[in-house]
């Protein structure tokens, strides 16, 4: 079998509907959902299955959501291909989903620490003052000396999301987002893309809420890790469980470094990546940072199915 390499989207991945077929086909998704439903006290797969859309967008309630189906998406993976990854990441949130499928934290715990992620990054910042904005065709030689300029006390704009060598992600303050935008318009980038998050988030500005993040990590059991987990903050394979706490603490605060962790894997030998979960956002991502590995997406029953020949 080839050393395969598995990845778990984040935010921006989700839609109404995502995992209704699996759970409709497997009793063992729906025992997954109801289990979310119990350790989260609150019918959240109500609001995956049929919305309204713009609560699911909630990150406090998106960031439960996306692990829930990643993850019942990757039970279902694993029992049908018997396919043991070579390492595993995720993209910002999908991370939690990487160390709960490398056994680091239990179900229960995953889906209650990624909701109160949420609403520590949710309260992080006043609603309209922070924000996020991806920069496509990036010239990061251009784009670092403005940001180094702008940027002072809390009126800041940093890179958030090193995405490939032609997607950077800044987050910061709105008001010196719009400076640095306006600032590099035909010097720093092709297009300018405001996304609709609530906050600025992988900012110095979640620094206080990384720090609350800190403590509720700390009072969760953990386990060894089965798998390495390749890091956001530091494209570094982890097998042990005494780092992580400190790598989520920081990646709260710090840039995810998506293209060197894509390669880094891809230097440690995986010959195929699979981003398992909803849509393909990183399928689509890692395509261009290392286009000679093949990439495929496995959402649904027909993807496992049609990637066993792959395997």
């Amino acid at each position: 079998m080839k050393r395969i390499g598995v990845v778990f989207p984040g935010q921006g991945s989700q839609y109404v509907g995502m995992g209704k077929k699996l759970y409709d086909r497997f009793e063992e998704v729906k025992d997954f959902f109801a289990g979310a439903d119990k350790a989260l006290g609150f019918p959240i797969s109500e609001l995956i299955f049929n919305g309204p859309e713009e609560e699911l967008r909630q990150t406090f309630n998106t960031q439960p959501a996306l692990v829930l189906v990643s993850y019942a998406v990757w039970r279902i993976f694993q029992k049908e291909t018997k396919a043991t990854p070579h390492l595993v990441s995720g993209h910002s949130l999908g991370e939690y989903t990487a160390l709960l499928a490398s056994g680091y934290f239990t179900f229960e715990d995953a889906l209650k620490i990624t909701r109160k992620r949420g609403l520590l990054m949710e309260e992080s910042c006043p609603k309209g003052k922070g924000g996020m904005v991806a920069l496509i065709g990036a010239n990061m030689e251009k784009i670092k000396p403005v940001l180094n300029e702008i940027s002072h006390d809390e009126y800041v704009a940093v890179p958030a999301n090193m995405n490939s060598s032609e997607q950077v992600v800044l987050s910061g303050d709105m008001g010196a987002l719009k400076e640095a935008v306006d600032r590099l318009k035909g010097v720093g980038y092709k297009k300018a893309v405001f996304l609709n998050v609530s906050g600025p988030f992988h900012s110095p500005l979640m620094k206080e809420a990384a720090e609350k993040l800190k403590t509720e990590l700390q009072g969760l059991n953990k386990d060894d890790l089965t798998i390495p987990v390749v890091s956001n903050v530091d494209a570094t394979p982890e097998k042990s469980k005494d780092l992580i706490i400190d790598k989520l603490y920081r990646q709260m605060f710090s840039p995810v470094l998506w293209e060197t962790c894509v390669k880094r894997m891809a230097r440690e030998g995986v010959e195929c990546f699979i981003e398992v979960g909803p849509q393909k956002v990183l399928s689509n991502l890692i395509k261009r940072i290392v286009p000679d590995v093949p990439c495929y997406n496995v959402e649904e029953y027909e993807d496992i199915e049609a990637i066993k020949d792959v395997l």
